[in-house]
C-alpha cells in the first residue's frame, strides 16, 4: 500500500516542479536540453524559417561538448535584467558554471534568435 502512495507523491512533486516554469522558460529548457543531448530533432520545428542554416550540426556538436563539460544541467530561470528589448533572458545553472541564455520569438512563438554563453547571472549579451 505504501508504494502507490510514494509513487503518487513523486509524480505530484514532478508536476509541481514543471508548473513553476513559464512558457519562455519551458522553451529555453527544451532548447538547452536538446543541445546537451546533441540532438535538435525534438526542437527542429520550434525555429522560424529565418533560422534555417544558422544552427548547423557542427555548431550544435561544439556547443554540446562545451555544455557537457560543465557537468549536470541543473536549472533555468528567466531573468530579464540587462536583457535586450523584445528578448527573454535566462540564467542557466550547470554543476560547474553559470550560463546566460537569450531567446527571441516571433508572433507565432517560433524562435528567431537564440544564444547561450558562459557568464554570471544577469549579465548582458553583446
Amino acid at each position: 500500500m505504501k508504494r502507490p502512495v510514494i509513487a503518487l507523491c513523486c509524480a505530484l512533486a514532478a508536476l509541481t516542479g514543471c508548473a513553476s516554469h513559464n512558457k519562455y522558460e519551458n522553451e529555453a529548457d527544451k532548447l538547452t536540453k536538446a543541445i546537451v543531448a546533441n540532438d535538435m530533432t525534438a526542437v527542429a520545428n520550434d525555429f522560424a524559417p529565418s533560422m534555417q542554416g544558422q544552427i548547423t550540426r557542427v555548431k550544435v556538436a561544439q556547443l554540446s561538448d562545451e555544455l557537457n563539460a560543465q557537468g549536470a544541467y541543473k536549472s533555468i530561470k528567466e531573468n530579464d535584467q540587462n536583457c535586450m528589448p523584445a528578448a527573454h533572458c535566462f540564467d542557466v545553472t550547470f554543476e560547474k558554471n553559470a550560463y546566460r541564455e537569450v531567446l527571441t520569438l516571433d508572433d507565432h512563438n517560433k524562435v528567431t534568435a537564440w544564444r547561450i554563453h558562459m557568464g554570471a547571472a544577469g549579465t548582458a549579451l553583446q
